[in-house]
């Protein structure tokens, strides 16, 4: 039963990343109706506000089938138990007579967590739950920091060379690696609501911060910390042109916000704007993930405050020698307070190497 288990619920979750994209900030999830050992029926969460995978499936199955009682539902996400933009699922399930409800992972949603398995259990209905756990946290690991964190799921993204530079030290190195590289990167841009750069990064490379070199319907919000409004409207981010972009700063200067353009006043600790206060700011104007994208100040902030839970590294084949490190700000005086990660895969990209971890 086991292995029959974890078959169908990898074809939820194949089902499932369909919706990657166009479901967000929803999980992602798929659906699979298995009766007399034949599967009659498939769906999945296809757009925002939409129905449910449940919903989908059942109504895929109906096309064939006229009664789904004692039929079995597989689910990589707990069923639904309470009215959001679309009625529970669990009553669904429960007026269609399913035998059996499998589940991979319980909903971490404060709403949901538990009550949609309660009440199938309830109604009789038989539920195991917990089938293939961690494939199904690694599909929604974004949703999953959203409602457990209650802030953005967060991607440190870094370009560097083999000993370890992001940039001479007179800056003159506007891209240390290949354009296949910078593909990627901006294909790192368009699975993020959006990007985060410090002021010295937008001086030194007056970027664009776009995802003009894949093809993507989503422009990612533009975030820069300027904590003294340093920077003027002869920067790229600042000059009249969609996305929107917002300034976290401090400042005392009187500040005006554009249709492109938007101001946001922190309180500063030490002259220092904390990264966390941004991150739930952010999180607040409903932003779910976030891409930070340098420089070395605004990365070893990131570390100082454990803020991430992603972090890929590409590294160039080249060596700099004296140049400027990602984590220059980021001390420590003995190896045990080193901060450790999970090295989760490693892609090659022609050239470049992609080195992913997961802050665990």
């Amino acid at each position: 039963m086991k292995n029959i288990d974890e078959k169908y619920m990898n074809l939820c979750i194949d089902l499932a990343l369909k919706g990657k994209g166009h479901v967000e900030p929803n999980p992602l999830v798929g659906c699979i109706i298995v009766k007399n050992n034949k599967v009659i029926g498939k769906g999945y969460h296809k757009i925002f506000g939409a129905n449910h995978a449940e919903v989908n499936a059942v109504n895929d199955a109906l096309k064939t089938t006229k009664k789904l009682k004692g039929s079995t539902l597989y689910v990589n996400l707990e069923p639904c138990s309470h009215f959001g933009k679309t009625p529970p699922c669990s009553d669904l399930i429960i007026n269609h007579k399913f035998k059996r409800v499998v589940i991979g992972l319980k909903d971490p949603n404060p709403l949901v967590n538990g009550k949609g398995i309660a009440r199938l259990k309830k109604a009789g209905i038989i539920v195991n739950s917990g089938i293939l756990t961690n494939k199904c946290i690694e599909l929604n690991e974004k949703f999953i920091v959203n409602v457990t964190q209650n802030r953005p799921y967060i991607t440190i993204k870094i370009a560097q060379s083999i000993d370890g530079k992001i940039a001479l030290n007179n800056f003159s190195s506007k891209w240390i690696t290949d354009i296949f590289s910078r593909e990627f990167a901006h294909e790192l841009r368009a699975q993020n609501d959006c990007i985060l750069i410090g002021k010295n990064s937008v001086i030194q490379d007056n970027p664009e911060l776009t995802v003009r070199l894949v093809k993507s319907l989503k422009h990612p919000v533009r975030i820069v910390i300027d904590k003294d409004l340093k920077l003027t409207s002869k920067y790229k981010l600042l000059k009249n042109k969609p996305p929107l972009t917002i300034i976290f700063h401090s400042s005392s200067k009187i500040t005006k916000d554009l249709p492109h353009l938007k101001y946001v006043k922190l309180k500063s600790d030490k002259s220092i704007i904390k990264m966390s206060d941004v991150v739930k700011h952010l999180f607040k104007l409903g932003y779910n993930s976030l891409l930070i994208e340098g420089g070395a100040f605004v990365y070893s902030q990131f570390i100082k405050e454990n803020l991430f839970d992603e972090l890929n590294v590409i590294v160039a084949p080249k060596i700099i020698g004296d140049g400027l490190s990602p984590f220059k700000d980021f001390k420590i005086d003995r190896i045990a307070k080193a901060k450790e990660l999970f090295l989760k895969e490693i892609t090659l990209l022609d050239k470049d190497i992609v080195l992913k971890y997961k802050n665990y």
